[in-house]
């Protein structure tokens, strides 16, 4: 590093990598943005002259330069491995957005190598760092909901825009803007954070998008259910046809309390002490409907950072984000088997 001053490198400026500059830009004293790629002169130009920085067309370039300690990988979803481990062989501190790979070998693979060679790899994952949940997640540590029965998940939005962008069409393609492996595995990270691994999994599937849009190969619903080890059961859905704005909507049922978490409503944390109680808010959360993935993007950016400043390992776990991946290709395997329960 050039002091404490972490230098980034930021490789991919599609249409997710504003609020990660942006939350980047906002550490000031902490870090700076040294170098930015993409292979669309298009996206790519505009993005360096705001920054003053320098552009490169080709990722590897920007791992040549020796003013970049860390790299941000924003790319498509088969391209995180590779490019994570180009990353990593030319000794840069890595974070890359979720999935972590697109297969769970391929994760590991990534992790152990990082391991040798004494680096960090991370994952940007945002659902660590939203408000709510990490409010929560103190509450279910401290055994607030007592053994927790259900949890249940719902991410809604509209992907449909993406779905016909032609100039991504990897989104529309497999290992692309799917229900499972790009969305459910947000909430399959949260289930391994708060209460340890899922053993089993049942998953069916919704293909509006392939029946309505030109070329559109991936799933755009899905239901993932199944067991958590800790002995609860779970319920993941995913709607990406659905004409409102994204949100989230987590709910923890346990024998003492259920506790009911949604991003677009104010407050956006109510908790029912038993089945008789109306609920209160969970004072101290702030209701963010328009600002939340962003502001949690911004939040993880500074995790990241400060992990490298610190010698910390950074909070969003490597092994969860494993365990995420592993979790999306046993509900695969389910939707293959006819939503066969598969183990994880």
């Amino acid at each position: 590093m050039h002091g404490d001053v972490v230098r980034i490198g930021i490789i991919g400026l599609g249409q997710v990598s504003a609020d990660h500059v942006a939350g980047y830009r906002a550490l000031a004293g902490e870090a700076e943005i040294t170098a930015v790629c993409d292979t669309d002169p298009a996206a790519l130009l505009p993005v360096a002259a705001d920054l003053g920085v320098a552009g490169h067309l080709d990722h590897r370039e920007l791992l040549a330069r020796e003013d970049v300690d860390a790299v941000v990988v924003l790319l498509p979803h088969l391209l995180h491995g590779p490019v994570v481990r180009d990353a990593l062989a030319a000794g840069k501190h890595v974070t890359v957005e979720k999935p972590l790979a697109a297969t769970a070998a391929e994760g590991e693979e990534l992790a152990a190598l990082a391991t040798e060679l004494g680096l960090v790899l991370s994952v940007s994952e945002n659902s660590r760092f939203v408000e709510s949940y990490m409010q929560v997640a103190e509450l279910i540590a401290r055994g607030g909901p007592g053994p927790v029965r259900l949890v249940r998940g719902l991410i809604h939005g509209s992907a449909v825009p993406e779905y016909r962008d032609d100039t991504a069409l990897w989104k529309r393609q497999e290992h692309g803007f799917a229900a499972i492996l790009d969305a459910a595995t947000h909430f399959f990270y949260v289930l391994a954070w708060m209460f340890g691994p899922v053993a089993a999994v049942q998953a069916v599937t919704r293909h509006w998008a392939a029946g309505h849009l030109p070329g559109v190969e991936v799933e755009d619903g899905a239901i993932v259910t199944g067991t958590l080890e800790c002995g609860a059961f779970f319920s993941i859905e995913v709607g990406l046809a659905l004409e409102l704005p994204w949100g989230e909507r987590f709910e923890v049922y346990g024998d003492r309390a259920s506790i009911l978490c949604d991003q677009l409503r104010d407050p956006p944390v109510i908790i029912h002490q038993g089945a008789h109680d109306p609920g209160v808010p969970l004072a101290g959360v702030p209701a963010e409907p328009r600002t939340w993935r962003a502001s949690s993007m911004a939040r993880g950016a500074a995790d990241f950072v400060r992990a490298l400043r610190d010698g910390r390992a950074p909070s969003v776990d490597t092994g969860h984000a494993v365990h995420a991946v592993r979790v999306a290709e046993a509900a695969y395997r389910s939707v293959r088997a006819g939503g066969a329960v598969q183990t994880v």
